[in-house]
């Protein structure tokens, strides 16, 4: 697991599955989550505007 920014990378040595995109979902309510082959990206919250 790294940090890019405010982004929560995890990269593994296979491929990530559907279920574990879920899982990670469901850890963090409310982020944008995407898969991306052996690459899971938890994405910052979007920064309100003032």
């Amino acid at each position: 697991m790294s940090y890019l920014h405010d982004a929560c990378v995890v990269e593994g040595h296979t491929d990530f599955h559907t279920a574990d995109l879920n899982l990670v979902r469901d850890r963090f309510p409310g982020r944008h989550v995407t898969l991306d082959g052996d690459v899971i990206t938890v994405w910052p919250r979007p920064q309100e505007q003032q």
